[in-house]
This record gives structure tokens, sequence and C-alpha cells, in this order.
């Protein structure tokens, strides 16, 4: 095989794990409802609103990195996503409250979203 070949590859695998962030994002999450409407001792509907929100972050952040990626390039767009994915996953890991949760899923979605915008770009281009 040629270098290019191996190169092809390996850049298929990386946009198909970016391209991940935000549906798996979604699909692991959804079976913790019972468990995060106990721990906040708020019912299943309330717990409902952090994926509300998570959809609403995802919306708007397809928005604001398909300028950012090309007006930055793809490499440090997908960087900045990814960094604000990393840090507000930590964010969600250690929320005190279920508005904190709410707030910090939607930030989560708009990281993900990066992976998401550039991968695209990428393929197009």
């Amino acid at each position: 095989m040629s270098a290019q070949t191996d190169r092809d590859r390996i850049l298929i695998l990386i946009l198909g794990a970016l391209m991940a962030f935000g549906p798996l994002s979604i699909d692991l999450y959804l079976p913790s409802f019972p468990l995060i409407a106990a721990r906040f001792s708020v019912s299943p509907a309330r717990v409902e609103l952090s994926l509300a929100s998570f959809f609403i972050g995802l919306a708007l952040g397809q928005l604001l990195y398909g300028p950012l990626s090309d007006r930055l390039g793809r490499r440090p767009t997908v960087l900045l996503g990814l960094s604000i994915y990393a840090i507000a996953s930590m964010a969600c890991a250690f929320a005190q409250s279920l508005e904190f949760l709410i707030i910090a899923r939607f930030i989560q979605a708009i990281g993900a979203c990066g992976g998401i915008v550039v991968t695209r770009a990428v393929v197009l281009d």
C-alpha cells in the first residue's frame, strides 16, 4: 500500500470519529435519565430539558462553525470544538444541579458541532 492510501484511511477514521461525537453524546446519555432524575430529585420530564438544550446547542453551533472553519481553517476549528466538548463534558460529570447540567449540555453540543461541521467541509473539499 502506498503512503497516500494509509493517510486516506487514517483521515476517514478520524473524520468518522469526529462525526460521531454528537450522536454518541445523545445515545449514550439517554439510558441515564432515571439515574439523573434520582440524583437531582427531579422528574424525568425535567431531565429531558438537558436533551432539548443539547439539540438547541447542536443546531446553533453549526451556524457558528461553518464561517469559523472558513476563516480560521479546519484544524484550529476542530481543536476548538474538541476543547469545548471536553471541558463541557467534565462540567456535566461534576454538575451539582440540573440547571447546571442543562447549561453544560448546551455548551457540550456547541463543542460537538466542530467535528460535525468540519467533517462535512473536509469531505466537500
